[in-house]
């Protein structure tokens, strides 16, 4: 696949005080499975980000796109999020998104 049909949806968001275990249970055990359902999505990892003292859990879900037409990949993810789960425990506050296309390919050691 070429470099520019490949993207990257961040997905930042935290849980609200107190609600870290039922929204990792939720995030993990269903959400996931939920956008990775959605054609053009293929691939999904979640991090954490530092935690300084008094902050809230930040969380980034980190969802990888294959596809020929990214817009309409998001049109379809658009459509399918009013059919995903959501949880009490997601701060709605926290959320932000970011989409990113490739420019490059994937660089690793040894290579110019």
């Amino acid at each position: 696949m070429a470099v520019n049909n490949r993207h990257l949806l961040l997905i930042h968001t935290s849980p609200f005080h107190g609600c870290e275990n039922e929204f990792n249970h939720w995030y993990d055990r269903v959400h996931l499975a939920e956008v990775l359902a959605v054609p053009g999505f293929v691939g999904a990892q979640r991090f954490i980000l530092p935690q300084a003292p008094g902050e809230r859990r930040r969380y980034v879900a980190i969802y990888e796109l294959e596809s020929d037409d990214v817009a309409a990949t998001m049109e379809r993810f658009e459509k399918a999020r009013p059919t995903m789960s959501t949880t009490p425990a997601l701060d709605p506050a926290s959320v932000t998104v970011e989409l990113l296309t490739a420019v490059t390919p994937m660089v690793t050691p040894g290579q110019p």
